[in-house]
């Protein structure tokens, strides 16, 4: 059965949510996400042989679909807290960026990719405008113009290489990755060079690998946390590996200078030095969470770029893990904003008190995401680390090592503050007046 069907369930939703747009309440909301539990079943039945024969698309359809569905159960409670906010555009706008998230997913062309990632900017960043204050709109903003240009990037390489295979008269088929594959040594080889630096930078800019990186704080911080699950946890995992579907399509060679794996193990280990370094200096919850996703998607790019079986299997490992555990955080920061009525990590203290159940929640989150075995990313971090290892890249395992556990060190220092510390501070930006409190949700 084609994959394709899988597109049915973003249709439909924003068939629906044009329908209610105007319309208010809890209940429209509840049917939303039943309609996407339904969907979520029915393209798991579909998937779930390629799955489990490890299938990329089958994969990336099934994590994107179940973080779909948590998002959308969030939604409910995360638009209860924001009643300025209307349910109906919110909707359209999510059901588009879900959308474009399931075509990257199913994509089997290097052009439609690119089209699909620059239409997910310009939803996601919808999405992050509907929060309505200053600084979310810097954000938005910040977000389209830093990813645009990036992608511009992404597509000058897409460029070079379908002028190398014009020949063919396949139109934009020429760009299917199996065609690039089967037609790549027809490539100059510096041509190949030149596009792979493109490629990598300009989709390294949408994954927010350093030093492309900037725009991801700000967007993730400022984006309804239901939609940060769906920022985080798939379109970043889903650019890295783009990356790797072209660089394994059009390789360039062991001896070139700036081959995609080469130009992955870098970028990727400064990501993770990167983001380890700044969770220290964090005290905005979503902001830690965001460049947690800085360092995270960074191993995945250092697994994709030693570019064997065992490795890629880890990044996918990697990748499933990060997605499942940072959404569910990012759900909690929202609720506990809500909650507590700050950001400021200052300002959300004495959890374990207040709430035991969103304590040990947070606390489950927050040791799973800083790898506290036997928890997942513990496990799909370890068989990275064993693959850096064998291929003798011990400075890459040196530097990933450290930095891993300056996380854990770095996010058990804020989770003990957020469970034990007391007040210090308040955020100087508090939710408005009509924003009601979370009622004992995280």
């Amino acid at each position: 059965m084609s994959y394709d069907w899988s597109l049915l369930g973003p249709l439909i939703l924003l068939v629906a949510a044009a329908w209610m747009h105007g319309k208010s309440g809890p209940g429209w909301c509840r049917w939303i996400a039943v309609l996407v539990a339904a969907n979520f079943l029915a393209v798991s039945y579909i998937v779930l042989h390629g799955v489990f024969a490890g299938s990329w698309r089958a994969i990336f359809i099934a994590v994107t679909n179940l973080i779909a569905l948590t998002s959308s159960w969030d939604s409910i409670y995360w638009l209860r807290e924001h009643p300025s906010v209307s349910p109906g555009r919110y909707y359209i706008w999510w059901s588009l960026f879900w959308g474009s998230l399931i075509v990257i997913s199913l994509s089997r062309n290097l052009a439609l990719s690119w089209l699909a990632m620059e239409f997910s900017t310009l939803t996601s960043a919808a999405l992050i405008i509907e929060i309505g204050d200053r600084h979310s709109l810097e954000a938005a903003w910040k977000y389209i113009v830093i990813a645009s240009v990036g992608l511009i990037l992404g597509l000058i390489g897409i460029v070079f290489v379908y002028a190398s295979l014009r020949y063919q008269g396949l139109s934009w088929a020429a760009l299917d990755f199996s065609n690039l594959h089967a037609q790549y040594f027809n490539i100059a080889p510096p041509v190949r060079e030149l596009a792979t630096i493109f490629v990598v930078s300009g989709f390294g800019t949408k994954a927010g690998l350093v030093p492309f990186h900037t725009w991801l704080p700000d967007a993730h911080s400022e984006a309804p946390s239901p939609v940060s699950g769906l920022l985080s946890g798939i379109l970043l995992g889903l650019s890295v590996f783009t990356i790797a579907r072209f660089t394994i399509a059009v390789p360039t060679g062991s001896g070139a200078l700036f081959s995609g794996p080469r130009l992955l193990t870098i970028f990727g280990t400064v990501s993770v030095v990167i983001g380890a370094l700044a969770l220290l200096a964090q005290h905005d919850i979503k902001r830690l969470l965001a460049y947690s996703s800085i360092e995270q998607i960074g191993i995945i790019a250092v697994a994709v770029g030693v570019g064997t079986r065992a490795a890629i299997a880890a990044a996918l490992a990697q990748f499933v893990f990060h997605a499942v555990i940072k959404s569910s955080l990012f759900y909690g920061a929202g609720h506990l904003t809500a909650r507590y009525g700050t950001k400021s990590i200052d300002g959300i203290t004495d959890l374990i008190t207040k709430s035991r159940s969103s304590a040990f929640l947070w606390t489950l989150g927050i040791l799973a995401l800083a790898g506290l075995p036997p928890l997942g990313l513990a496990y799909s971090e370890w068989l990275i680390m064993s693959q850096l290892w064998i291929h003798h890249s011990y400075v890459v395992v040196l530097l990933t090592s450290s930095a891993l556990t300056l996380t854990f060190a770095a996010l058990s220092r804020h989770l003990i503050r957020n469970l034990w510390g007391p007040a210090q501070l308040q955020d100087r930006r508090t939710p408005s007046s009509n924003q009601a409190p979370a009622q004992g949700v995280l």
